[in-house]
């Protein structure tokens, strides 16, 4: 059980730090030549994925654990989860933030 929760901790860690590293890429080159007449949303999806799988990769050589084709899989869909995080997480907690904040007035 205490194996599973550090485990758990340290995904919920990774995708944090995954969603600031899009979110940060994001920010930098949206705007720049032909990334500004992709929609801001795609960028995202495919900076999440690229560099979730990327990650993962580098991670599991580190570790040295052989890569069977269902961790890709899982890898991509932890893609997505990032990519959620890195479009909605940041708004939502701005949202949070105004409200406890103008509750507090």
């Amino acid at each position: 059980m205490e194996t599973m929760l550090s485990n758990m901790t340290l995904l919920i860690a990774a995708i944090g730090i995954l969603a600031f590293v899009v979110s940060l890429i994001t920010q930098v080159f949206k705007g720049v030549g032909v990334l500004a007449k992709i929609p801001t949303d795609i960028l995202v999806f495919i900076l999440s994925i690229a560099i979730t799988v990327v990650a993962f990769i580098a991670y599991m050589q580190h570790i040295q654990i052989a890569i069977i084709w269902y961790m890709y899989v899982a890898a991509v869909i932890a893609g997505f989860i990032v990519a959620f995080v890195s479009m909605y997480g940041w708004e939502k907690l701005s949202d949070l933030w105004k409200r406890f904040y103008k509750g507090a007035k």
